[in-house]
């Protein structure tokens, strides 16, 4: 059960705890119901006219026996204007969104229907005519048991059909007046019974919708908050970034997916340079902040939706670059090294006056698992000659741990 309207277990607890008389939710959980609802209830109303046209179209053998002096306006009341009505409003329902509209095609459904009954039976002479206005009830009891309108709709329709009845009644010279009343107060208890029939029944429905959506509502919440702990446990919460286990995620489904492709990819290990001489001289919190600068700067260098940044530990990071060469990952970690040092975030203890990175590339094939960990391993390697060469710089991983065809090339 999805949609586009939001609601909260507090709605469905208040819409559970105030009903209105005429069964409606409050108006946002009425839009719920409504669009979670509606599409499968206009189905169904369509399947129930299309039999309605079946049914209603058999009656014409009791037109024939009832009221034969009147067959003819009969056939054209079924066949010329109540059942290509049927028709229309079946296409319309399919086609229609909106409860309103829905509820007033299903109420002109039992009106024309009745409206038709009337018709001729008010232009009939026929001595049992009186029995023909019979099926006035059959037709309501039908339409309020297969199509079901909504109450507000289903009580005005009744009302206009008991007014309409009663006065074809009372105007047709054969139908005696105890016939009239009788025939009238049968109508009127077929209604009654049917409509509170009805009301219970849709009662019913709106009741077992809230128990679902309180249900969904709780679910959906509970995989949130399972989402929620998922990305945590991926997370670093300091700077943001993957931590180790959400690089080894990402880096394993990368793999699982490129598993007959020999597409390349760079690593590159990344190390804040003299970072504790950092938090000796400005303390921890100032580390942490400095921590997180670095990861944003460092990220904003990398390609959106394709590599991914993540600390490594301390202040270690790792990047790993898909469909990336040699050349590749040393220019990425060259304007990565850039945007730290542009930040110029004072370090007293390092020799460049300011914060730095020092940082090792090596690369891989992703067609091939083990080279991920000969990859980690060049990048460690070259990272440790970047920090031995002096800090701030980027170095390549040796020509001897390159993955044959790669050469280091200036970056």
């Amino acid at each position: 059960m999805t949609s586009q309207v939001k609601v909260s277990a507090d709605d469905v607890a208040k819409a559970a705890s105030f009903r209105r008389w005429d069964l409606s939710f409050p108006d946002k959980l009425e839009r719920r119901f409504e669009a979670d609802t509606a599409p499968r209830r206009a189905k169904a109303l369509e399947a129930v006219v299309l039999r309605t046209v079946v049914v209603y179209n058999l009656f014409l053998a009791g037109d024939a026996l009832l009221v034969p002096d009147s067959f003819n306006l009969s056939l054209i009341v079924h066949l010329m204007l109540v059942t290509p009505w049927l028709l229309a409003a079946a296409t319309w329902l399919r086609r229609t969104p909106d409860a309103r509209r829905r509820n007033l095609l299903v109420s002109s459904i039992p009106l024309a229907i009745v409206g038709g009954i009337l018709w001729v039976f008010v232009s009939s002479r026929s001595p049992l005519a009186s029995h023909y206005q019979y099926f006035v009830v059959l037709a309501v009891m039908y339409a309020n048991s297969a199509m079901r309108p909504s109450l507000v709709y289903g009580v005005a329709v009744s009302g206009v059909i008991v007014v309409a009845h009663g006065l074809a009644c009372l105007f047709h010279p054969d139908m005696p007046v105890a016939a009239t009343i009788t025939a009238s107060f049968g109508l009127m208890v077929t209604i009654g019974v049917t409509l509170t029939a009805n009301y219970y029944i849709e009662r019913d429905i709106r009741r077992l919708y809230l128990l679902r959506l309180r249900d969904n509502i709780a679910a959906e919440g509970l995989q949130r908050t399972a989402d929620d702990l998922a990305r945590m446990s991926h997370v670093d919460a300091l700077t943001g970034l993957a931590n180790r286990r959400g690089v080894d995620s990402y880096v394993a489904a990368l793999f699982a997916a490129s598993q007959a492709v020999a597409r390349p990819f760079a690593v590159l290990m990344i190390d804040v340079d003299h970072f504790k001489g950092f938090n000796d001289q400005y303390g921890h919190p100032a580390g942490d902040r400095c921590l997180a600068l670095i990861g944003a700067a460092a990220r904003a260098v990398l390609r959106d939706g394709a590599d991914i940044l993540g600390r490594y530990g301390g202040e270690e990071f790792v990047a790993i670059l898909p469909d990336a060469d040699l050349a590749d990952g040393l220019r990425a970690a060259e304007r990565m090294r850039q945007a730290v040092e542009r930040l110029a975030v004072p370090h007293l203890r390092s020799q460049a006056g300011c914060v730095t990175l020092s940082v090792g590339v090596g690369t891989g094939s992703l067609g091939d698992a083990a080279s991920l960990t000969a990859a980690i391993v060049a990048a460690d390697v070259a990272l440790y000659e970047a920090k031995a060469a002096g800090r701030n710089q980027v170095r390549p991983s040796p020509p001897s741990l390159l993955p044959s065809g790669q050469t280091a090339r200036a970056a």
